[in-house]
C-alpha cells in the first residue's frame, strides 16, 4: 500500500478540500493517507487517516519560518509521496524532494502573486517585492518539485509546462442529499464564507439596507468568521447604524460537514466579490455549494462567475461595487418565487451533472497514478 503525507500549515485539519475531499478519496482508493495539519479543537475518530497536529502560526508573517520546522515531521512519516497545500511550505517542498527523492506535489489554491497585491496585513510598498520575491521562488522550485494541482484556466497558465492537472473544488453529492425544496424559506438570504472587507462585505449591508425598506421581513445570515476584531467591529457598528439589527444575523464560522444544514434552508445565496485581482481569475467554492443546495445565486459579474451562472441558469449577476445591483436583484428574485424555484432547480441539475466532486476525484486519481508510476 503506498503512503500519502499531506501537509498544510494554514487550513483547518477538517477542511473541505484537504481533508473530506482529496485525502478521503486517496483513502478510499487504498492510499494510506497521513495529514499533517493544524491541531482542531477536537480530533475526528478516523483511524484510516492518521492526523498529525501542529501549531498554527499566530503572525503572517511567521508562516515561512514556522513551516521549515514541518519538515522534519514529514520527512519521518517515510511516505512514498508528498502533498503541500500552502505556498509557504515550497521550500519544505523542495527539501522534501531533494532529502527523500520522492514525488511532491503542490496544491495551488489560488493566484498567489495576485492574493499578495491584496493582502491587507502587508504595506503597500512591500507589496510588490513580496510579489516578485515569491514568483522567484516559485520559478526555482516548480523544476524541482514533480506535479502541480491547480483550479481554473488562468491560474494553471503558469504551470502549463510543468506535470499538472486542473482539479476543481467542487461540492461533495452525498452532502448535499437531504435537501428538500420545499424547506426553503424564502425570507432567508445567506452568505457563506469569510468576512473581508475585499468580498464585498459593506457594500452587501449597505443593500440590504435598501432591501429592507421594501422587504422587512427578509433576514440576512452571516456563515463565516470575520477577518478581524477591527472590521467585525465595523460592520456592527455601521449594522446598528442603520437599525438592521433584527434583520442580520451572524453565525460564525462551522464545520464543514455542517454547512449543508442552513444551506438546506435558505433560499437565496450572495457571492458580492469585489474585482480584486485574484477573485478575476478563481472560482469560489460556495459558488457551486449554493447550486448543490438548490440556493438561487447573487454572484459578482466577473467573466467566470458569469459563465458558469448563466450556463447553469443558476441565478442573477451584479455590479459588487453598487449596492443598488444588489438590492435590486435580491428584490427581483424574493418578488418571483417561481423564478427561485426554477432558478434553484436548474443549478441543482448542473451541480449534480458536472459541478461535483466526484467528477474531480477521477483526476485527482489518475494525476496520483502517473505520478507514482513515473
Amino acid at each position: 500500500m503506498k503512503k500519502i503525507t499531506v501537509i498544510t500549515t494554514v487550513h483547518h485539519a477538517y477542511d473541505g478540500r484537504i481533508y473530506h475531499k482529496q485525502c478521503k478519496s486517496l483513502r478510499n482508493a487504498g492510499y494510506e493517507v497521513t495529514l499533517l495539519a493544524p491541531k482542531p479543537e477536537t480530533m475526528m475518530i478516523d483511524d484510516k487517516i492518521e492526523l498529525i497536529p501542529i501549531e498554527k502560526p499566530k503572525k503572517e508573517w511567521k508562516r515561512f519560518i514556522h513551516a521549515l520546522s514541518v519538515f522534519k515531521l514529514a520527512k519521518k512519516t517515510k511516505a512514498d509521496a508528498y502533498h503541500f497545500h500552502d505556498p509557504e511550505l515550497i521550500p519544505v517542498g523542495v527539501l522534501l524532494k531533494l532529502f527523500t527523492r520522492k514525488p511532491v506535489i503542490f496544491d495551488v489554491h489560488e493566484h498567489y502573486p495576485n492574493a499578495i497585491m491584496s493582502k491587507k496585513y502587508l504595506k503597500k510598498w512591500l507589496k510588490n517585492p513580496v510579489r516578485i520575491a515569491y514568483e522567484v521562488m516559485e520559478r526555482i522550485a516548480l523544476p524541482i518539485l514533480t506535479g502541480v494541482i491547480y483550479t481554473t484556466d488562468e491560474i494553471g497558465e503558469r504551470y502549463k509546462k510543468y506535470p499538472s492537472s486542473k482539479i476543481e473544488n467542487y461540492p461533495l453529492p452525498e452532502m448535499f442529499s437531504q435537501t428538500k425544496a420545499d424547506k426553503k424559506n424564502e425570507d432567508y438570504i445567506l452568505y457563506l464564507g469569510g468576512i473581508t472587507p475585499i468580498r464585498g462585505i459593506e457594500e452587501l449591508v449597505e443593500a440590504f439596507k435598501h432591501v429592507t425598506l421594501l422587504k422587512p421581513s427578509l433576514k440576512l445570515v452571516f456563515v463565516g468568521s470575520f477577518e478581524s476584531s477591527t472590521f467585525e467591529q465595523k460592520i456592527k457598528e455601521r449594522i446598528r447604524d442603520i437599525g438592521l439589527e433584527g434583520n442580520v444575523q451572524f453565525l460564525g464560522k462551522v464545520p464543514y460537514e455542517k454547512i449543508e444544514s442552513y444551506l438546506s434552508e435558505a433560499s437565496i445565496g450572495i457571492i458580492p466579490y469585489l474585482p480584486v485581482p485574484n477573485h478575476l481569475v478563481c472560482l469560489p467554492n460556495k459558488l457551486f455549494e449554493y447550486m448543490a443546495a438548490g440556493v438561487v445565486v447573487i454572484a459578482s459579474d466577473f467573466p467566470h462567475y458569469r459563465k458558469v451562472v448563466e450556463e447553469s441558469n443558476s441565478g442573477l449577476l451584479v455590479n459588487p461595487e453598487k449596492p443598488q445591483s444588489i438590492a435590486r436583484a435580491i428584490i427581483e428574485l424574493h418578488d418571483n418565487p417561481n423564478l427561485v424555484k426554477e432558478m434553484g432547480q436548474s443549478g441543482y441539475k448542473a451541480f449534480n451533472d458536472k459541478f461535483n466532486w466526484k467528477h474531480e476525484e477521477k483526476k485527482l486519481l489518475a494525476f496520483y497514478k502517473k505520478i507514482l508510476n513515473n
